[in-house]
């Protein structure tokens, strides 16, 4: 590992370890915080859980993806057969891809009709964005909404390993990625950029970045660190838009050709599953939708149960979603699970506070399918009706008559 990988490994089991109780920490609550930490984090290229549990409980170090290379159509297809996978060398860690730091040239114009008005906070159910362009390679992507940010990423998908087989998975290796961010009035959307140093409300007295070529006609900015490029506007006044680039070569031409490609929209946003019960005060705050070439592979709702948390509106204390190809064997991911919820496969891991993770597999129509509901506080765990409460709900969700045709998904 470099010194990069290995202090991100520190940051994440810090943030794993935070909520754990005094004196021994028993490997299942090592694994479910863990996991949070560093689903919070599935834009940083990491091991498994259980790869960073293994740090902790063995000492051993943890696996990280490596950039790589890879030509395919926007929005779906298949990877070509020539991608090549970097291996490290005997003497150190893959090299860093080129960066180039020459600020892109000319204007740019977004797809649709962008809005000219801010809103004070979105319609979770409501999509404002989708990805047109996206860097070759991308075939992992990503939409989410929410109330106060909302955003759709294009990941370039590596190996955990050297060698080993690009595929889909809860920690999947990541070779680079470009995320758009679009903020409702007043929201700060530079804060959750890893290691960007702009932090606080925009605008403020400096701009985030050196200006640029235009963006619809709106003055534009450049910020550029040895970890990401990030180009940004204000979409309308009060609103803010982004586009961060990381680990891909020439990252300013790429955000300027994603520009390009945006298309604003305002389009209902529905999932693979029928609608269900939810606990009572959970209010739905955001929806997730990963796809893997072109093809449905987590789909999730997230909802505030305890009130807000100051986390400008967008985390989530109750997760409840379906993931169809992301876990192996009986879906537990967990290991040999004994649990068993109407004679299918489950898995349960209670951590401190709330911290759950519950899980149902060989879901009715799609035996590969895992239906998750996770918990993030203890008002969240009360909610669902503790352990059981959580397996049962798992248990009840059932997807739509053909989950593999989009135009058949249900709102929430």
């Amino acid at each position: 590992m470099n010194r990069d990988d290995e202090a991100l490994v520190r940051s994440l089991l810090a943030r794993a370890a935070d909520d754990l109780p005094a004196g021994g920490v028993p490997a299942e609550t090592l694994l479910v915080a863990g996991e949070r930490a560093v689903r919070r984090r599935r834009g940083i290229a990491v091991a498994a859980v259980a790869a960073v549990a293994a740090v902790v409980l063995l000492g051993s170090a943890a696996v990280l993806g490596a950039p790589g290379t890879s030509t395919m159509p926007a929005d779906g297809g298949t990877p070509t057969p020539d991608r090549s996978v970097p291996t490290a060398s005997p003497s150190g860690p893959t090299a860093t891809p080129d960066r180039s730091t020459a600020a892109p040239s000319g204007p740019v114009t977004t797809q649709g009709e962008a809005p000219t008005v801010a809103p004070e906070r979105f319609d979770p159910t409501r999509r404002s964005l989708r990805l047109g362009w996206v860097p070759p390679g991308a075939i992992h992507q990503v939409s989410r909404t929410g109330v106060a940010i909302q955003s759709v990423e294009a990941v370039v998908p590596d190996p955990l390993v050297p060698g080993g087989p690009v595929e889909p998975g809860p920690m999947m290796g990541i070779g680079g990625w470009v995320t758009v961010r679009t903020g409702a009035r007043g929201v700060d959307i530079f804060s959750p950029q890893r290691g960007s140093g702009l932090t606080g409300q925009v605008p403020s007295p400096e701009t985030p970045g050196a200006p640029v070529a235009p963006v619809d006609g709106h003055p534009a900015y450049l910020h550029t660190d040895r970890e990401q490029t990030l180009l940004s506007w204000q979409y309308a006044p009060g609103g803010w838009v982004s586009v961060t680039v990381r680990s891909l070569e020439r990252p300013e031409e790429v955000a300027r050709q994603v520009v390009a490609g945006l298309t604003w929209q305002d389009q209902r946003v529905t999932v693979p599953f029928r609608p269900f019960d939810v606990p009572p005060r959970a209010t739905l705050i955001g929806v997730e939708l990963r796809t893997w070439e072109g093809r449905w592979l987590n789909a999730t709702a997230n909802y505030l149960v305890s009130g807000p948390t100051g986390d400008e509106g967008n985390r989530a204390d109750l997760t409840i979603g379906v993931s169809n190809g992301m876990y192996d064997g009986d879906g537990s991911d967990l290991g040999g699970s004994s649990t068993r919820v109407d004679g299918r496969v489950g898995a349960a891991v209670d951590g401190p506070k709330g911290l759950g993770a519950y899980r149902v597999g060989q879901v009715p129509g799609c035996r590969d399918c895992v239906v998750e509901v996770d918990t993030e506080s203890s008002a969240a765990l009360k909610a669902v009706g503790g352990r059981s409460g959580a397996l049962r709900l798992a248990a009840a969700i059932r997807l739509v008559v053909n989950p593999t045709d989009p135009t058949t998904w249900r709102p929430l």
